[in-house]
């Protein structure tokens, strides 16, 4: 266990200590507040007031969010600690450590996961504090924050796919091309063909729609919990696999 702990906290190290995650954390941020602005003129023309108030803005924020700017992130991020260390080599001094394989690939998918966690407690605390800034009130909080939390189930499905394309070629761009395509097409699959939506796992990206608010039974829920199951289970799997078997 504390070979895994030790490899997980490298792993995530080497992704906290890349600048471009900062950027991209102050983009997020700059984002929120070009989006408050925007409301706030909008809501100036429309009442002649300068009093704002935003509604949730945790909310309306997370859509975009949680589908595109952190998948991509989550792209990145998996290319780094795949694809780039296999195109450079540097794989093998992490291979040559007393840690297995499978702690190896688990701890680099883990970091991923909880990187990727970070940026959206990151946009929860974000869109909160504008929200008090604009006159607006947070007793929704602690509901958003589980619509956050049950939103990183999908995103942990994701990762896992992101990592299983990784296995299949060493260059970082290509990797990062092929993760952005593949997403999209499920992703517009889901909307051309809304019946078939739910057997794709892009459909469940705003988790927390099932659970809150509207419920539906819970024989139905069951067979969504199932194949966001089925999907993580598949890619982890066959992701190990071909992480086991290559040779570096």
């Amino acid at each position: 266990m504390s070979a895994f702990s030790g490899s997980l906290k490298n792993e995530y190290i080497k992704l906290a200590n890349r600048k471009k995650y900062i950027v991209f954390l102050i983009i997020e941020a700059i984002i929120c507040i070009c989006v408050m602005l925007v409301q706030t003129a909008a809501n100036k023309a429309l009442s002649g007031s300068v009093v704002v108030q935003i509604s949730n803005m945790a909310m309306g924020m997370l859509t975009f969010f949680i589908q595109v700017y952190i998948p991509l992130i989550v792209f990145m991020a998996c290319s780094d600690l795949f694809s780039a260390e296999m195109q450079d080599n540097s794989i093998k001094a992490i291979l040559m450590r007393p840690v297995s394989r499978f702690k190896i690939f688990f701890s680099k998918t883990l970091a991923i996961v909880l990187f990727a966690a970070q940026y959206l407690v990151a946009l929860l605390l974000i869109t909160s504090v504008l929200e008090v800034i604009s006159g607006g009130s947070i007793r929704d909080f602690w509901l958003n924050l589980g619509a956050y939390l049950l939103d990183i189930i999908p995103l942990t499905v994701l990762v896992l796919m992101a990592v299983f394309i990784n296995q299949f070629t060493k260059s970082s761009s290509l990797t990062m091309f092929l993760c952005i395509i593949i997403y999209a097409i499920l992703y517009v699959l889901g909307i051309i063909f809304p019946t078939a939506s739910g057997l794709f796992f892009t459909g469940y990206m705003q988790w927390h729609k099932l659970w809150l608010g509207f419920t539906i039974p819970f024989s139905a829920m069951l067979s969504k919990i199932g194949i966001l199951f089925g999907y993580g289970l598949v890619f982890a799997g066959a992701g190990f696999y071909l992480f086991d078997k290559r040779d570096f």
